[in-house]
């Protein structure tokens, strides 16, 4: 995740991400990420993907603490944005202390019934999660945002008690034109399995900063109902837009809609 306040990026500016002091308060200039080995994966040429790649950066320097880029498109960048580095596997645990930390003082003693698992590449790390949860019935939802995710899908599905379909990051992951076969196999072969099928990302993403979505959007949700989702997700919509309310509302309506289409 990058951690700054939203600022504005014009395409052929330098800008760097720093690797070491988390504490850094980001600028137009700069920001800290939470992967301390970025320097070390990444090579100049590469491209670097922010904000579900609205952002795009293209290396030019690795350092030992740090990366240079230079934006490539006049962007505006947010707050504790993902990262992802296509075609790069980044040598981070599923579930590494962070994970532990949350699972097992505040997820156990809470007694939460869903945790939903990021960047699941196998059903090994499905079972490392589990083994946080001090017994409990909590039900582990796989988000499958990764090619590697996708191709052990049978495993994870298997592993888990449903998945997710997490759009943002798998669309940097594979063509974006292939999402919707990506999102209609997984749903599929999770219903068929009897287990959750969540599908997230951007489901009315317009709604940040409007009252109301776009066509395409009210049709996406729909589709996913029809696809066969459990439910729908929202996200930055809620988190940080102005209308949360009326998109929940908004949802709801069009997630009747589709489901008395079904009966």
């Amino acid at each position: 995740e990058v951690y700054n306040s939203k600022k504005e990026l014009r395409a052929g500016q330098a800008f760097k991400l720093l690797c070491a002091d988390y504490s850094v308060k980001g600028d137009e200039t700069q920001v800290a990420v939470t992967y301390g080995r970025l320097p070390r994966d990444v090579r100049p040429g590469q491209v670097i993907l922010i904000q579900d790649g609205t952002v795009m950066l293209e290396v030019t320097e690795a350092a030992a603490d740090h990366v240079l880029t230079r934006v490539m498109n006049d962007c505006r960048l947010g707050e504790k944005k993902n990262v992802n580095v296509p075609g790069v596997k980044i040598d981070i645990p599923v579930v590494d202390e962070r994970e532990v930390f949350d699972i097992e003082k505040w997820a156990v003693p809470a007694g939460a019934d869903y945790i939903a698992l990021s960047f699941v590449q196998c059903a090994e790390d499905v079972r490392e999660c589990r083994r946080h949860c001090g017994g409990l019935p909590i039900q582990i939802i796989s988000k499958i945002e990764s090619v590697e995710g996708m191709r052990n899908f049978e495993e994870i599905l298997a592993e888990s008690e449903g998945i997710m379909v997490a759009r943002g990051d798998l669309g940097m992951e594979i063509p974006m034109e292939k999402i919707f076969m990506a999102q209609k196999m997984m749903l599929q072969k999770a219903r068929a399995a009897g287990k959750i099928a969540v599908t997230a990302t951007e489901m009315l993403g317009s709604m940040e900063d409007k009252p109301f979505p776009s066509r395409a959007e009210a049709c996406d949700v729909a589709n996913a109902v029809l696809d066969g989702s459990s439910m729908v997700m929202l996200s930055g919509e809620v988190a940080n837009g102005h209308f949360p309310v009326e998109t929940v509302r908004t949802m709801r309506r069009i997630v009747e809609e589709a489901e008395a289409c079904m009966e």
